[in-house]
């Protein structure tokens, strides 16, 4: 017999995972028409303010799908719309310089009207940064302008009135909760998908996705989880990175805050003031540690690999003491070019050894780990047209020879999905 914990995780897998369908795949009534407002325009609908929602954010109506929502700003123009929480000293979200992510940020309802609006924050990432799921498809997408300080209302209108499936995404947009002429219109999803926490790099914070594919949220949502993404781009477990976009060092992923992000340790929800309780932790070892330098490796091992897995056991017993008994699965690191030229470094190996032997060191405490480097995911060099590593690295602009294309984003949270879905249906307790 399953755990009660493995059971809702695979009951989640086999009654909710999906990859969104394109928008071709909805029928014509359900095929809506998206009109995004100008900065600080009331409501189309009731001629209300976009800070006064019939369906609030804090409404249990609401289920959000991208871990507990944090309050984005209690001041004007942010008026506590909410947002994903993120990583510590990720990509800065303005208000907060010490906690915020370009990332997922996500909630579904089920609307059973013509016409709906998302209030949202100019505040986020550049170019389309929101996209409406109607019913498991693509039906659309809005441009909200970047860092205006401006509210927006995000206009969704159906040709007929049904019970539709509705999931707004947004790549660090926050929003607040939904408008409508009557908040009847809006009733919850009736499902609970297991809160599962993901730590990493730039590759979890999204660099190079488009809006809704980052690779963790891909992995999410094709297995049916609650995703609680914490990237902080150029930081790993001796990496401590750069600075974030509001200029404030970055620490490396035993910090306590960046531990707090993995296990969500005394962390609660904006919506409800519930306790975060994971089903399921995740970490992605980085390439961030594969060239830092002696003296940030030294007190921690006689060899990086020693040091790797010293470092992965701070983060183990982190999550074993926060919440015991609950399975962490640890991902190697991943490499954005492959055989026949550009291999791996030898010390890409030695972090995915490092971090191997401390998960089977503890493999009778529930920890897993899985390796992303064999079978390779990459051929060739992406700057090589011909090459398959081409289609899957080059980041949003195709130059970038480190993070995922929007395509490699896709295949890569498949790819995870594919292996995590096989580990908890096979092997968890």
């Amino acid at each position: 017999m399953k755990s009660p914990n493995t059971r809702a995780l695979i009951k989640a897998i086999r009654n909710q995972g999906y990859f969104p369908r394109p928008a071709a795949a909805l029928a014509a009534p359900d095929t809506p028409t998206l009109t995004l407002s100008a900065g600080g325009a009331n409501s189309s609908i009731t001629g209300t303010s976009a800070d006064i929602s019939a369906v609030s954010r804090t409404d249990a109506r609401l289920t959000y799908v991208s871990g507990p929502p944090v309050v984005r700003g209690t001041a004007y123009p942010q008026y506590n719309y909410f947002t994903a929480r993120g990583a510590y000293l990720g990509t800065s979200n303005g208000t907060d310089p010490l906690r915020g992510s370009s990332g997922y940020f996500a909630y579904e309802f089920i609307h059973t009207g013509t016409v709906f609006e998302i209030p949202m924050y100019a505040s986020g990432a550049t170019g389309v940064n929101v996209r409406v799921l109607v019913n498991g498809a693509v039906g659309g997408t809005f441009a909200v302008p970047h860092n205006t300080g401006g509210r927006h209302m995000g206009r969704v209108e159906f040709p007929s009135a049904a019970a539709r499936l509705i999931r707004v995404e947004t790549i660090g947009i926050p929003c607040n909760g939904v408008h409508v002429a009557s908040a009847a219109e809006v009733t919850a999803v009736g499902r609970s998908y297991p809160l599962v926490t993901l730590l990493g790099d730039s590759f979890v914070d999204g660099t190079g996705m488009e809006v809704g594919d980052s690779q963790p949220a891909v992995l999410g949502r094709a297995l049916g989880f609650n995703m609680a993404i914490a990237g902080a781009g150029g930081t790993g477990l001796i990496n401590p990175g750069d600075t974030n976009t509001s200029g404030q060092p970055k620490v490396a992923w035993t910090h306590a805050e960046r531990l707090r992000d993995l296990t969500l340790a005394n962390v609660t929800s904006a919506q409800n003031g519930q306790a975060a309780r994971p089903a399921l932790g995740i970490a992605f070892a980085s390439i961030n540690d594969q060239g830092v330098a002696p003296e940030l490796w030294g007190p921690f091992g006689a060899t990086l690999k020693a040091a790797i897995t010293n470092r992965a056991d701070v983060l183990i017993d982190a999550w074993l003491a926060a919440n015991p008994g609950k399975p962490l699965v640890w991902f190697g690191p991943t490499w954005p070019s492959g055989l026949p030229n550009n291999r791996p470094t030898q010390n890409i190996y030695r972090i995915r050894d490092g971090v191997a032997e401390a998960c089977w060191a503890r493999a009778g405490d529930n920890v897993w780990f899985l390796d992303r480097l064999m079978p390779g995911k990459r051929e060739g060099v992406f700057s090589t047209a011909t090459d398959q590593a081409s289609l899957y690295t080059g980041g949003s602009t195709g130059t970038d020879g480190t993070h995922p294309t929007p395509a490699g984003h896709r295949f890569d949270g498949l790819h995870d999905a594919a292996q995590l879905r096989r580990l908890i249906l096979s092997e968890f307790a």
